[in-house]
Order: C-alpha cells, then sequence, then structure tokens
C-alpha cells in the first residue's frame, strides 16, 4: 500500500522506507528459516509414525506424546510463526503430493510476497527439501490442498490448453 503525504498518495518510497521493507523481509527469512531447521532437527529425534489409521494431532498431543508423524510436527512450525506474528492470509499448511510415488506429505507454505505466487516450502522432515526453498523449485512434488485453522482449500491444475487432445 502507498503511504499518504498530506492526503496525497506518494507512490515513491523513501530510501529509508525501501531498507526498513528490505530488512525486516530478510530477518523474517532468517526467523522462517532457523525455525525449519530447529524443528527438522526436533523431528529427527521426535517422528513417530502413525501405524494403521492416520491421526491428526493437535500441537498439545505432540508435545504431550512426544512426538509424532509429519502432520503432527508441522504443527511445530506452523503454529511457532503463527505466535511469532505471521498472518493468516501468508502461513497454510498444506498436504503435498510427489508425483512419481503419490506419495503425500504435510508441510507448511509461506506466501512471503502480496503476489502469493511461488510460496516457500518449511517442511518439518526434510522429506522434500532439507531446506527452506520456494515450490517451484521442488517440480516433483504438488499441493492438493491448503489450510488454517478457519479456511480449507483444494488445488486444481489447470489444464494447459495444448495438453488437451482434440477429436
Amino acid at each position: 500500500m502507498d503511504p499518504v503525504q498530506n492526503g496525497e498518495v506518494v507512490s515513491e518510497q523513501s530510501p529509508l522506507a525501501e531498507e526498513y521493507g528490505e530488512f525486516s523481509l530478510r530477518l523474517r527469512r532468517e526467523v522462517v528459516a532457523e525455525a525449519v531447521r530447529w524443528v527438522q532437527t526436533q523431528s529427527h529425534r521426535f517422528y513417530r509414525p502413525d501405524g494403521e489409521s492416520d491421526h491428526w494431532a493437535t500441537l498439545g498431543e505432540v508435545v504431550k506424546q512426544g512426538g509424532d508423524d509429519c502432520d503432527g510436527l508441522d504443527l511445530l512450525t506452523f503454529v511457532l510463526l503463527r505466535r511469532l506474528g505471521f498472518e493468516e492470509s501468508e502461513i497454510y499448511r498444506a498436504i503435498v503430493v510427489e508425483r512419481s510415488s503419490h506419495q503425500h506429505h504435510m508441510v507448511t507454505l509461506w506466501f512471503d510476497t502480496e503476489s502469493r505466487e511461488n510460496p516457500y516450502v518449511l517442511d518439518p522432515t526434510g522429506v522434500v527439501t532439507k531446506q527452506m526453498v520456494r515450490l517451484a523449485d521442488v517440480p516433483d512434488w504438488s499441493p492438493i490442498e491448503l489450510f488454517d485453522e478457519t479456511a480449507h482449500y483444494r488445488v486444481e491444475v489447470a489444464v494447459e490448453p495444448a495438453a488437451v487432445s482434440g477429436n
């Protein structure tokens, strides 16, 4: 949003405003990267497969039981970032699927830009990625569902016109 000065919209930001915005974004990225590193370290110690049924634990259950699988451990990242002030519109949990194996996995997606394109993948166990990378950097994995505390979205892949066969 452009700042208002004496009732008029000013489209150019001052050098200080630009540097402040860049510093803030860099610091947020560092916090997210550190959270991902910590959660992945903990998941190596506290990963517990579900077994026969896939129970989605709450954060309280994960902590009390001393671990969980990817969907429970993902809560460590998701809830931490929410508690640190990341907005609802930028942090979502996501079920992703690997195209070749059809393996499902839970991650957090961070939409750090206003365009909401190509979010960061925050993987609690390192199955998709061991580092904080953009979704485009893991082309074998695709989100199929995104959700948070209040909304649930199903992701549908658009079919390219050239890929649609005629008669």
